[in-house]
This record gives structure tokens, sequence and C-alpha cells, in this order.
């Protein structure tokens, strides 16, 4: 006679009990295939879904006192998958437009400053930290153009979208889209040399280097 399978609510309802190791050791193995399934739904990466299920199993570790035995726990364990899910895409998302931002602010100070000079060298922060206060005050100086100028950054460079689909979105013609953002552009590169001369040129400096 085949011996019965525990049920995952049994079980974390004992874990919730005695919060031992053996019974969390359990969990993970009955819980682990479902999981990894469900958080490659969203992060469409074996790696990153595996970081999901890790992470989900230390909020069920540090948070289970906050499961509430009346409801199914599958169910909250699922809903921490999925916050944690979301959470990753909109770090991968950030870090990808953050990025490709900081490609395309590279080339557009350049193109609109006269005097910038590649080889300056200034005292301050390098390397990650220079690039992240550079991208923190460029988010700055774009939520300070006026309208539509904000907008039309916001959707080209922190949004990723194609030119087509800004001036289709705002109802504009595309000869207006490219307009509007030329100008914006130039208005953020005159706003960072103007507040902060010393940190982009040290920024291009480090590029320089590498």
């Amino acid at each position: 006679m085949s011996k019965k399978t525990v049920s995952i609510q049994n079980i974390a309802l004992e874990f919730l009990e005695n919060k031992n190791n053996k019974t969390f050791s359990t969990l993970i193995n009955r819980l682990r295939p479902g999981l990894l399934s469900f958080a490659y739904k969203y992060v469409k990466d074996s790696d990153l879904a595996k970081e999901v299920v890790s992470q989900t199993f230390i909020v069920i570790w540090e948070k289970i006192e906050q499961y509430n035995p009346k409801y199914n726990f599958s169910t909250w364990v699922y809903a921490i998958a999925k916050n944690e899910s979301l959470g990753i895409i909109r770090n991968r998302n950030r870090n990808l437009s953050f990025d490709k931002y900081m490609h395309n602010h590279s080339r557009l100070l350049q193109m609109y400053n006269p005097v910038f000079m590649m080889n300056t060298e200034v005292m301050g922060p390098s390397g990650e930290e220079l690039t992240q206060r550079l991208f923190d005050a460029s988010i700055s100086a774009i939520n300070e153009l006026d309208e539509p100028y904000k907008t039309v950054m916001f959707e080209r460079e922190i949004n990723q979208k194609q030119l087509n689909d800004i001036a289709n979105d705002l109802d504009w013609n595309l000869s207006t889209v490219k307009t509007r953002l030329r100008k914006a552009r130039k208005d953020v590169a005159d706003k960072l040399y103007k507040k902060y001369p010393d940190m982009v040129d040290s920024y291009f400096g480090n590029e320089n280097e590498e």
C-alpha cells in the first residue's frame, strides 16, 4: 500500500507552527518546480526565474507569521512570487533604460557643447557612482522642461519609444516630434552643463580612459 502524500497546505501549517529547517526543505522541494515555471512566464529567463524563486523562499521564511492559515498557502506563495517577478522586471527595464539613455546622452552632450574638453581632470565621484549621479541629474533636468518637451524626452529617452509611435500616441506629425525632441535634448544638455560642468567633464574623462 502506497504512502499518502502530505498536502502542501498541511506542510505549510506544520512549518507555521514549528518553523524548522526540515519542514521548510520539504516545502521548497514541493513548491520549486511550479514556482520556476510560474516565474519564467513573467521574466522569460531561466536564471532570473531561479532568482525569483530563491527570493520567494526567503520571503516565506521571513514573513511566515504574516500568513493567514484560513487561506490557501499556495495562493499566498504565488502572490509573493508574482511580486518578486514584477520587481525584477522593473529593475531590468530601468537598467536597460539607464544604459541606453546614458549612451545616447553621451552623444547629445558632446553635440551641443562647443567648449567640451574630453581630457579635463576633476576631483569627485567616478565610475558607476558618477554615471548614476549624472543619470539622476538628467532625470531632474528633464522634469524641469516645459511641455511638450518634457513629454517627448521621457517617451523617447526613458520609455525608448520609436519616433513614429510617439507621433501616433501624441497625435503629432513626425516632423514635429523630431523638432521638439531636438530642442528638448539641447535644453537638457545645456541645463546639465550649467549646473554640473565638473561632473559632466569627469564623466567623459572616464569614458576616454576606458
